[in-house]
């Protein structure tokens, strides 16, 4: 009997341990995401060497060969202490989701060539699922295709396989390009 309840006591410290840790990992990869989505920028940028697209945010199914939805905007405020690295600070970002793993996937250049090859990072795992919405002429839309300037506001929303659906907002500084 005794050996019972100490085999659940131990058996719930580890579950709690494991909760505790899953709460940790979706902290973190927030941090990176509001990091990324507070630091957008309206900017044209060259995709594989186009000709520079008026599209600021691209957000769409599939998108950076996601199983979902995917997102790419370029963002400035990338740290770069005394020209340390060979970039600058502003970059290309996207987010998508492969094989139920949330990845942040960026460039180093905001401008990119054909071929060039973005660099991955695993986020989160267990999230099946990516959608974001767009606030602009006083409500929330599913799509994003205006040309030559963001939206409002950004929802993110995220499904985890064990917690269900993670909303963020972000507020997006208002900026269009000149006409």
């Amino acid at each position: 009997s005794a050996y019972q309840v100490m085999n659940n006591v131990m058996r719930s410290d580890a579950q709690s341990q494991d909760h505790n840790q899953r709460l940790k990992d979706i902290q973190r990869a927030t941090i990176t995401m509001d990091n990324d989505f507070r630091q957008i920028v309206a900017r044209k940028s060259r995709l594989d060497g186009d000709a520079p697209s008026n599209k600021l945010l691209q957000a769409s199914e599939y998108l950076l060969d996601s199983s979902s939805e995917g997102i790419m905007f370029i963002r400035s405020g990338w740290q770069n202490p005394q020209a340390m690295f060979p970039r600058g600070d502003i970059t290309r970002v996207g987010y998508r989701i492969e094989d139920d793993k949330l990845e942040r996937v960026w460039f180093r250049y905001p401008d990119t060539v054909v071929g060039e090859k973005p660099l991955v990072r695993v986020l989160l795992t267990g999230v099946t699922e990516l959608k974001f919405e767009f606030y602009y002429d006083k409500k929330w839309h599913e799509k994003w295709n205006k040309e030559n300037t963001l939206p409002e506001g950004i929802k993110v929303i995220m499904t985890l396989k064990d917690l269900g659906d993670i909303e963020r907002i972000y507020l997006v500084p208002s900026s269009a390009l000149p006409k």
